[in-house]
């Protein structure tokens, strides 16, 4: 008699959920789906179309706290022969370096009398490859920010300074510009962040500990790659430098977790990704955000050609020839070699 009542119940369950479903109204429905995904103060399209089919997709951390995560120095006990030895000269992994890890801009240092003043309270050193910006601690989560920079060679030798005439430290500039690319875990209403540098957080996110059992647990591991979306938006969190957080107004995202749908509160006007205005290399990586967030493309991603740990693009020479080759190399005859171009940023300030 009770499992006649229980099947009753899920057949009277069944039917209800049925008629509510051909009795709703179409206007009830599209309002629930706004209301799971794209709060309509956060859509990211920019005045253009949503394209057919796309479905919402993922959630941010806007207003809510930086979330535990395990540091870089837990997962090296771990990953000490295979990550270790190369992330000391990894380009996500020197985006800020203590003076000590690097010698060659002490000597940089000590051969420019314009920096005789301040070089000594120099502590930390920005970039590495086109420009280098000097910094020093100015309380927890804080770097003060040298107004002078030097413009580096192919040598990593300084060609020249700029704005070297009065070098001053600026207190604001390095939190409101590149604290959210340059270090991990921003706090949003302090500006403070947890580590100084890309920490494996920036990129894997929060780490399930039961991964050494289970590696799909583990976002970008081998086995948990496949979600061009997600991928996607943790690449262009740093790499699209053109945009700006709605919920701060500032051109890096707020309390952004890999894995995020980072376009919910990042804006972006991705009609700039056919401006031939642009470098090849930021236009590149535009039409690339555009066609996997936008037009609903599920290949390449930035892994697709770009192996992060190795800091190489090896893998690309194996892609198929496709329109997004063009970007920096020859649309016709051999691909071999890039179009010349000068990589610069107005938001970096190079």
């Amino acid at each position: 008699m009770q499992n006649k009542l229980k099947v009753l119940i899920l057949l009277a369950s069944f039917l209800a959920a049925i008629s509510f479903y051909f009795n709703a109204s179409p206007h009830s429905i599209k309002e629930t789906s706004v209301v799971f995904a794209i709060p309509s103060d956060a859509e990211p399209f920019q005045g253009r179309e949503k394209p057919a089919g796309q479905k919402p997709w993922g959630s941010n951390h806007v207003g809510k706290e930086v979330p535990e995560f395990v540091h870089g120095d837990e997962c090296l006990f771990c990953h000490r022969n295979d990550i270790g030895p190369s992330w000391s000269r990894n380009p996500h992994g020197i985006t800020v370096r203590q003076r000590e890890d690097a010698p060659e801009f002490i000597e940089l240092l000590k051969g420019q009398p314009a920096l005789s003043g301040v070089a000594g309270q120099v502590e930390y050193f920005l970039g590495s490859r086109h420009r280098l910006r000097f910094l020093k601690k100015d309380g927890y989560g804080k770097f003060a920010i040298l107004n002078t920079q030097a413009e580096l060679g192919p040598d990593k030798h300084a060609q020249k300074l700029i704005d070297a005439e009065k070098p001053a430290w600026d207190k604001e500039r390095f939190a409101n510009r590149c604290a959210g690319c340059h270090t991990t875990g921003v706090e949003t209403a302090t500006k403070a962040f947890s580590a100084f540098g890309l920490d494996c957080y920036t990129c894997h996110g929060v780490v399930d500990l039961n991964h050494t059992n289970d590696t799909s647990l583990i976002f970008l591991s081998k086995k948990r790659r496949s979600d061009s979306l997600a991928i996607t938006s943790t690449c262009a969190q740093c790499h699209l430098r053109m945009g700006k957080a709605r919920s701060t107004g500032l051109p890096y995202p707020t309390n952004f977790v890999a894995g995020d749908n980072l376009f919910l509160d990042f804006e972006v006007d991705f009609s700039k990704a056919d401006d031939e205005s642009l470098n090849p290399g930021d236009r590149h990586i535009l039409q690339n955000v555009r066609d996997v967030i936008i037009n609903g493309s599920e290949s390449p991603t930035c892994i697709s050609c770009h192996d992060v740990h190795k800091a190489t693009s090896v893998k690309h020479h194996r892609a198929p020839r496709t329109a997004t080759c063009n970007d920096c190399h020859n649309a016709e005859g051999s691909i071999k070699g890039n179009k010349p171009y000068v990589v610069h940023s107005g938001l970096c300030e190079y």
